[in-house]
């Protein structure tokens, strides 16, 4: 993707979102920001089209180990890795990452990035139990004995609390999660250690324009409830819907249930 791309698609989105509200512009998506090599000119493009709203940049850390990748993420406010296992084994159980994509190289090339950056390095760990055996609840101490030598800035404890997209994966109960914070808050004194074990709640959105076309793009970007839909374009229910109900009907979208929530998710 060009930086103009990407340009154009943000002034068009400030035409709805005023500059203000905004807390951070954030690379993320259902792709990996960094295997585009442009990336640190698009992070420099939107800070001078912003006048100096933070960039955040969300990244499985793969490619982390490289020169040119760590390059263009110190040009971003805030970087948010994933680190999800301590031991490579279960690392590729979790992560299933790309052939010779090693927990080691992944680790050192964070260690150098937050030595290289000066902005904030977030690792955002994902604790999960499995039906199937394969869940990292248990390795919570050796997750944080690991995060503590790349010494970041903030930890951000998950648990799935969106549909996943394996079935056997089970969300920690939030005593566990808050336990396993214990953990990271001994190890990384110095770290603000978060945690979150339901949906996140948004702040009211300044109104927006609403149509099936803009649900989708939405929900293809990552599942959502009904209320999730309605505080993204600061509108009401009663607008939402009936929307919803056509995009299912035309099965664009199915419903999934997870625990007392309904969410949905794009299927195309």
């Amino acid at each position: 993707m060009k930086v103009e791309t990407v340009l154009q698609a943000l002034r068009a989105a400030l035409e709805t979102i005023p500059l203000r509200s905004l807390d951070y512009i954030t690379f993320s998506g259902s792709g990996e920001p960094t295997l585009n090599p442009m990336l640190g000119k698009m992070i420099d493009a939107m800070k001078s089209l912003t006048n100096g709203v933070p960039i955040a940049v969300l990244t499985n850390a793969s490619l982390v180990s490289r020169k040119d990748v760590r390059m263009n993420l110190c040009k971003a406010d805030l970087v948010v890795a994933k680190l999800d296992a301590p031991k490579q084994e279960l690392f590729e159980a979790v992560n299933r990452p790309a052939k010779n994509i090693t927990l080691s190289s992944i680790v050192k090339g964070l260690k150098l990035l937050r030595e290289e950056m000066n902005g904030r390095l977030a690792l955002q760990i994902m604790l999960f139990h499995s039906s199937q055996g394969l869940g990292n609840e248990g390795s919570s101490e050796a997750l944080a004995q690991l995060s503590s030598t790349i010494k970041p800035d903030e930890v951000q404890l998950n648990t799935p609390t969106r549909p996943p997209s394996e079935k056997f994966v089970l969300p920690l109960r939030a005593e566990e999660l808050e336990q396993a914070s214990q953990k990271f808050r001994e190890m990384l004194p110095s770290a603000d250690v978060v945690i979150r074990s339901s949906p996140r709640q948004s702040a009211p959105a300044e109104k927006r324009r609403i149509d099936e076309e803009g649900i989708l793009e939405m929900l293809k970007r990552r599942p959502c409830r009904l209320i999730d839909v309605v505080e993204a374009f600061g509108t009401n229910e009663s607008k939402v819907r009936p929307l919803i109900e056509k995009l299912a009907t035309s099965r664009r979208i199915i419903a999934v249930q997870l625990g007392d929530d309904i969410y949905y998710e794009a299927t195309i």
